[in-house]
């Protein structure tokens, strides 16, 4: 870290420029965040605003308040999503959901927290690299798509 800076649980999406045009807020963590933003890029500008993106960097203790602060500068989302590049049992998902969904019903969000990413297996990747871009290929558009 730099001299003058500090850990920070929650990453607002930097390139949001227009926070009231988000239709969908994405939360991640990892080093998927940096495939998200390169294939947002690619797709083109008209889905800047649509879709943010919403780093949680830490997971324990789970940093409630720092979430909420961030969601409440997106008052027209109607989406909000987990996405992980791990199968869906393994990965933050499960830890994440009932604690996004509290902060959503804290901020007056009722819907539900969409997952995307790999279904259950009990493998974290399929070890065939084919494979593993056709599904990669997958999570990274469902972060667009729903």
């Amino acid at each position: 870290m730099r001299p003058g800076t500090k850990f920070q649980p929650v990453l607002d999406d930097p390139y949001v420029a227009v926070k009231a045009e988000t239709e969908r807020v994405v939360c991640l963590t990892g080093k998927l965040y940096h495939d998200l933003i390169k294939y947002r890029q690619n797709i083109g500008d008209s889905v800047h605003n649509r879709v943010a993106f919403i780093r949680i960097e830490e997971l324990s203790p789970f940093p409630f308040t720092a979430l909420k602060d961030t969601l409440e500068r997106y008052p027209n989302a109607k989406e909000f999503t987990w996405i992980q590049e791990e199968p869906r049992n393994q990965g933050g998902y499960t830890h994440v959901l009932p604690r996004m969904t509290a902060v959503l019903r804290e901020i007056g969000k009722d819907g539900d927290v969409t997952y995307v990413g790999r279904v259950e297996d009990a493998v974290p990747a399929p070890g065939i690299s084919k494979l593993y871009k056709a599904q990669q290929e997958s999570v990274l558009q469902g972060a667009f798509d729903g």
